[in-house]
């Protein structure tokens, strides 16, 4: 196994903290079947809105098609989109901090819209604290897109790095498959309260990224 020399993050469910089910409750309160509430995240319209395809108001428009709620505003879509983001986990963000102090060279990647990145930034300012952060909507690919690691890391200027190196963490199987065939090592991060937090310190300690 290489030794790690830098470490990239996922955002969602690994630093801020998020859950489709506040959105779903959300949407069935204004009248929405639940079988329907469900699709809102899983329509083709979200894919298009992550990878910066489509506008936030063609999203909400092909929300209330899909959904089938043509009374629904943007403004009621969208506050029921950006609530599923309601906190940061600030354990997780200690240990990027450590990181950081051992000048460990941190970069965040995420897959996102720019109705996320508004709500995140409610929360904490991610380029400020570590710098890069590649946004699926700004590249217009996501993590599982063909392709999407080569692009990833020239963003980062990490292109000529060793990518047994880098050390990718993330809450998703399916982005975790595609870094590990990108030759990146991974650690899929465990969401569950403490859980989670207890598997990720000591895989850390274990690379010797944390004492």
């Amino acid at each position: 196994m290489s030794q790690i020399q830098f470490a990239l993050w996922d955002v969602g469910n690994v630093i801020v903290r998020a859950t489709h089910k506040i959105t779903e409750a959300i949407l069935c309160e204004l009248g929405v079947r639940p079988d329907k509430a469900a699709l809102f995240f899983h329509n083709p319209a979200y894919g298009q809105f992550a990878r910066g395809k489509i506008t936030g108001e063609q999203f909400a428009q092909a929300v209330r098609e899909v959904l089938e709620v043509p009374y629904l505003t943007d403004e009621q879509i969208r506050v029921a989109h950006d609530s599923h983001i309601y906190m940061v986990d600030w354990d997780v963000e200690k240990i990027l901090w450590e990181l950081k102090e051992k000048s460990v060279p941190l970069a965040l990647v995420t897959t996102t819209n720019q109705w996320q990145t508004a709500r995140e930034r409610q929360f904490i300012n991610l380029a400020d604290r570590y710098g890069s952060v590649v946004r699926s909507h700004d590249i217009g690919m996501t993590k599982t897109d063909d392709g999407a690691w080569t692009v990833i890391l020239k963003e980062l200027g990490w292109q000529d790095k060793d990518p047994s190196t880098i050390l990718f963490v993330d809450d998703a199987a399916a982005n975790c498959a595609t870094a590990r065939r990108a030759r990146l090592q991974v650690h899929q991060y465990d969401p569950t309260p403490m859980v989670g937090m207890a598997k990720l310190c000591t895989d850390l300690t274990r690379r010797g990224l944390l004492k």
